[in-house]
């Protein structure tokens, strides 16, 4: 899932091309979801611009549409990759690092049995009840703890899109391999999402443990409705008509807009503004392209998924310190309870600011950590499973599919 440079505009990039600044984009909306999760109360929180900072987890779905459909698209409807080893590599992809961020918060519910039984003490709730219930275990690890069985998110929570996302390969890889890479197809399947997501779900495109399969759906084949849209320009030599610096910070002014304004039954055009975005910053030629090139923007979409996944468990390992210095009293620091849960406040500027940037430091180092140590070489692991199974598949006589996402 990971993207790299644009050919020249008379040309459409090969499968094995990576498109390196909406990698960075990726790598920015993650940022963003962590920052929406910090548990610190401050004045933002519970402003309309505040919260539709959720709305970021869209882009991920329309992004990994556009991938999927550039990496696979033309592969899967050839016939020179097979549905096993397309989903051996997406498993590869989404699972390691899923599954050790469980085992994480399941090593953290047994400290607070410890110390609920040593300590007599409750720190962030009583171990294993609630969302990280023994019940909903199974669920998450067979992720299916999207689909409007458990009544919350669960466990890591930020998971519930990779739960939904995952069956959204599935259904991508039948409809390629049986229909072809088809706009009407995507259309129709987008439009389903839409409209299930509208019919449905009681908060708009604000749905997760219950309508969040429609809600990926959505933005999944939206994406893939914007890479047909930028290979139709790349092969009619359009890309310098519809691509430079002012058209790169006009999206980004109607993203930022959107984000701020957007209510109720307007957040259903989520996936409609970050199609624009992917649209755009797909060729790579504006003044803000060049600032998503540098490598500061290019690290964070390397760790991105790393950081998507891993800050939860952070900030509950620090609420859980939090609590403790609480009860005792420690640096004046308070909960202060919001629609959202409890949150927290050393009551002084300075100490707020320190834990703020403290928060991001820690993730940013812990999901550098994550990407080397289990995301890269598990990754690496299951495409070198879906390569030795491809050659046996032809007989050794051509090179298996090359992994790219």
């Amino acid at each position: 899932m990971h993207s790299g440079t644009v050919p020249h505009q008379s040309s459409t990039p090969s499968s094995l091309h990576r498109f390196a600044v909406l990698d960075a984009w990726r790598g920015v909306c993650a940022l963003l979801v962590t920052l929406y999760h910090i548990p610190l109360a401050h004045r933002l929180q519970g402003t309309q611009g505040f919260l539709n900072m959720q709305m970021f987890v869209d882009f991920f779905f329309v992004l990994s549409g556009f991938v999927m459909c550039h990496a696979y698209g033309q592969q899967l409807t050839s016939g020179k990759a097979r549905f096993d080893g397309f989903m051996i590599r997406r498993f590869g992809r989404v699972y390691p690092l899923h599954l050790a961020l469980i085992l994480g918060f399941l090593v953290l519910e047994l400290a607070k049995m410890a110390i609920t039984l040593t300590l007599k003490m409750d720190i962030d709730g009583a171990p294993f009840t609630g969302p990280r219930s023994l019940e909903s275990l199974g669920a998450n690890l067979l992720l299916i703890q999207s689909f409007n069985l458990l009544g919350m998110t669960s466990w890591n929570g930020p998971a519930w899109s990779i739960s939904v996302e995952f069956y959204a390969y599935i259904v991508f890889a039948v409809v390629v391999m049986l229909a072809g890479m088809r706009t009407a197809l995507f259309t129709a399947l987008a439009t389903i999402g839409v409209a299930g997501v509208a019919l449905l779900s009681p908060n708009y495109i604000f749905t997760t443990h219950n309508y969040g399969f429609l809600r990926c759906i959505y933005g999944f084949f939206v994406g893939c409705l914007v890479y047909q849209a930028v290979m139709w320009t790349m092969a009619r030599g359009l890309t310098k008509r519809v691509s430079s610096t002012g058209m790169e910070l006009a999206v980004v002014a109607i993203l930022i807009l959107f984000i701020v304004f957007s209510t109720g039954p307007t957040s259903l055009l989520a996936p409609i503004v970050f199609a624009g975005v992917v649209y755009v910053f797909a060729f790579e030629r504006g003044i803000v392209s060049t600032a998503l090139h540098t490598s500061p923007a290019q690290a964070l979409g390397l760790w991105s998924y790393s950081i998507y996944m891993v800050h939860v468990l952070i900030f509950t390992v620090e609420k859980m310190g939090m609590g403790l210095l609480a009860k005792k009293g420690v640096l004046g620091l308070t909960a202060v309870q919001t629609a959202t849960g409890k949150l927290w406040t050393f009551n002084n500027v300075a100490l707020d600011a320190a834990f703020f940037a403290t928060q991001i430091a820690l993730t940013l180092v812990v999901s550098k950590w994550t990407y080397d140590l289990i995301e890269d070489p598990w990754r690496r692991r299951f495409a070198a499973i879906a390569s030795r199974r491809e050659l046996k598949q032809q007989g050794g006589s051509s090179s298996p599919i090359p992994a790219v996402a």
